[in-house]
């Protein structure tokens, strides 16, 4: 594999310190764990899982979870991280176990921060405020969108701007059209790359497991919605049946909205029942972590993304991926992605028939990750919010940080 585009400088003082300065100069953070509320994390709610857990790492007790104006037990959101889900953080918080209280009620003198991972459900509660946005896709193509989902970010998006100090956009993509539709201050608005990691034992226990299939499949990861672009593999299965003569495609991923399902399509309903197509829906961790280092790549025929996690993710274990060259996904994938017009379905094909006709390791040794994705850690993203932080914290506690 070639290059992946280059993740941000490591930042000049470390993660550490920067905490150990905002703790001394008497900044305290407050987190929004309500992404975290959905049962089946995928995107928006792995990248604040991501953020908490680093957050949790460090040795500090000056950070504070928070849902809407209520306070969240710290315990209840370590527990959410173990089981990977929030179903049980959610129902906890409604029944008031997980419920610490309403926020404090904070003057101008309280030195805060709250840190929002994605729409912010409340503003202009904290001193300082920060959120990330992963796509503006609502304005760009709302075609692909509910009324309820587009009212929702159009109604929130140029607010939460208003009021933030900082905002991040996952790409210069996501930044460059928050400028352009939203306004955005470009002196305040800022790249932020997602992470990926994957627990230590996964690697352990997937070679202890076996692999999932004893012959070569491709995976199309990523929720079942329009603008997943799910129709171009449809068609390309249809136009070339030969494709799964050789290998089998597994679709991992939950129903979204505004279906693309297979039962609309009676050739593609057929391949289920032959066992040549697997609709997995949400499965865990583990499983999607098997079925990427095993696949012969994964597919992302994507139209429109503010990043591309499932890239990122093929790439840390080593899987090649084929994707579309379009919006921020050329910038996760660099030149360690294959690309294929997202609107031909014969250059879709002729890509995933190309790495079909590359032979495999003779010694059957696991492939390597992509060597730039190990600096694109929750932790560096983390890492790099605080830095940005850094520069923007009001006087008073400037002395502390030099």
């Amino acid at each position: 594999m070639g290059k992946l585009s280059q993740p941000s400088p490591a930042p000049p003082r470390s993660l550490e310190y920067l905490r150990v300065a905002f703790q001394a100069a008497g900044w305290k953070i407050f987190f929004d764990v309500s992404p975290m509320f959905d049962a089946e994390w995928t995107g928006i709610p792995t990248v604040a899982a991501g953020l908490a857990q680093a957050l949790l790492d460090l040795p500090s007790d000056d950070t504070r979870f928070f849902f809407r104006h209520h306070l969240v037990n710290t315990a209840a959101v370590r527990d959410a991280l173990r089981r990977d889900s929030g179903l049980y953080l959610a129902r906890d918080f409604e029944q008031g176990h997980a419920n610490a209280g309403a926020l404090p009620i904070l003057s101008d003198h309280d030195a805060t921060i709250g840190l929002f991972p994605s729409v912010k459900l409340v503003s202009s509660l904290f001193t300082v405020e920060c959120s990330i946005y992963h796509d503006i896709s609502t304005f760009v193509l709302p075609q692909y969108h509910t009324q309820a989902n587009i009212h929702h970010h159009i109604r929130g998006l140029a607010d939460d701007i208003r009021t933030n100090t900082i905002t991040f956009g996952v790409s210069q993509a996501t930044v460059d059209d928050m400028i352009c539709y939203l306004d955005a201050p470009p002196d305040a608005t800022f790249v932020l790359r997602n992470g990926v990691s994957w627990p230590w034992w996964f690697p352990i226990q997937a070679a202890n497991d076996g692999p999932v299939e004893s012959g070569p499949y491709f995976v199309v990861l990523g929720t079942r919605e329009p603008r997943k672009n799910l129709l171009l593999i449809w068609r390309a299965l249809e136009m070339f049946p030969e494709l799964l003569d050789q290998a089998r495609l597994f679709i991992v991923g939950k129903k979204g909205w505004i279906q693309q399902d297979a039962d609309a399509y009676p050739w593609v309903s057929r391949l289920i029942a032959q066992g040549r197509i697997v609709l997995t829906g949400y499965i865990s961790n583990f499983h999607k972590y098997r079925l990427l280092r095993g696949a012969v790549a994964t597919v992302y025929p994507s139209l429109f993304e503010g990043f591309g996690l499932p890239v990122l993710e093929s790439l840390s274990v080593g899987t090649p991926c084929i994707a579309s060259f379009s919006s921020a996904i050329p910038e996760v994938g660099g030149d360690a992605c294959r690309y294929f017009d997202p609107l031909s379905v014969e250059d879709v094909a002729n890509v995933m028939m190309q790495m079909l006709q590359q032979p495999p390791d003779p010694n059957g040794r696991p492939r390597e990750p992509v060597r730039e994705v190990a600096g694109m850690t929750w932790s560096n993203m983390l890492a790099e919010i605080f830095q940005r932080l850094e520069t923007v914290l009001p006087a008073q506690a400037e002395s502390h940080l030099v």
